[in-house]
């Protein structure tokens, strides 16, 4: 046996940590509910009800209400996996350098998957891992509010992303939220934004390339797109929640080939819990 002393807990960590960073869809989602997340598990996100607001005219007895709960379920009924040969894992260990670019490799498709699907569920074209297989069109709930620009022009873009924005804040959203654009769209809209006064590490590790009405502005390749509309997203950070992480990480020996392999599972669910603080905005394709 060859593999001897591959570290699980290692490469898992390494490529959890990877993916944190290079996520920008996921980023902009609420991970408060995430904990130890296995296939088919069920996480309950709760939320507590407004108190009613009463005249009050010192004369009267105050009446108390009973304060209400409402709770959704979090299904972690995603499953994406990776699997490579190398010719000797133990070896390929002692390589400085080489390990971090083998688990550099495996991430970046974990965290293509991961991306895809959180731009699919805004557009209601998210499916669990089993359905995807089966072919079935058992999608998840997508945001309830669309607005669609009138062209993929510079001054219908603006208006159709104006009214996403007022959108949020009739819903009295009134905190800094996201915009997440497609390439093509950031390079029609990109001067109406407000450039980063500085070079900002923290914003450009997050992939903010400016910034509209207050709202950081992302460009991802990574939002939906049909055969006629790319379906970019207005949100607050906590319209999503997301819960995920890499499962299982190992190595063993190839049975037929002179080789060992390493594979792994990362497995997660996401939700959109926050209809009010979600906009998409489909952008006509040219």
């Amino acid at each position: 046996m060859a593999v001897t002393h591959f570290i699980q807990t290692v490469w898992s960590k390494k490529i959890q940590d990877d993916l944190e960073e290079k996520c920008k869809l996921v980023q902009d989602c609420t991970r408060d509910y995430e904990g130890d997340c296995k296939y088919a598990q069920t996480v309950k996100i709760l939320a507590v009800g407004d108190p009613l607001i009463h005249n009050y005219t010192g004369k009267n007895p105050i009446s108390y209400d009973e304060m209400t709960d409402d709770s959704q379920d979090l299904v972690i009924d995603v499953q994406k996996a990776f699997h490579f040969r190398v010719n000797d894992v133990d070896k390929a260990q002692s390589v400085p350098g080489l390990p971090e670019k083998y688990q550099q490799k495996a991430m970046h498709g974990l965290a293509l998957a991961r991306e895809k699907f959180i731009g699919a569920l805004v557009a209601g074209k998210a499916r669990s891992s089993a359905d995807e297989e089966d072919n079935k069109t058992n999608y998840k709930p997508g945001a309830a509010t669309v607005i669609t620009a009138e062209s993929n022009s510079q001054a219908d873009i603006k208006a159709a992303i104006d009214e996403a924005i007022i959108t949020l804040r009739e819903n009295h959203f009134d905190g800094a939220g996201i915009v997440e654009i497609d390439p093509r769209t950031y390079k029609t809209f990109k001067d109406e934004l407000i450039e980063m006064k500085t070079a900002n590490d923290e914003l450009i590790k997050r992939g903010v390339v400016g910034e509209y009405d207050s709202y950081d502005v992302k460009s991802t390749n990574n939002v939906y797109r049909d055969d006629t509309h790319v379906y970019c997203i207005v949100r607050s950070d906590k319209a999503i929640a997301f819960a995920g992480q890499i499962n299982e990480v190992e190595a063993g020996r190839m049975e037929k080939r002179f080789s060992d392999y390493i594979r792994g599972l990362d497995t997660y669910g996401a939700k959109i819990i926050a209809q009010d603080e979600i906009v998409c905005v489909k952008i006509p394709l040219a």
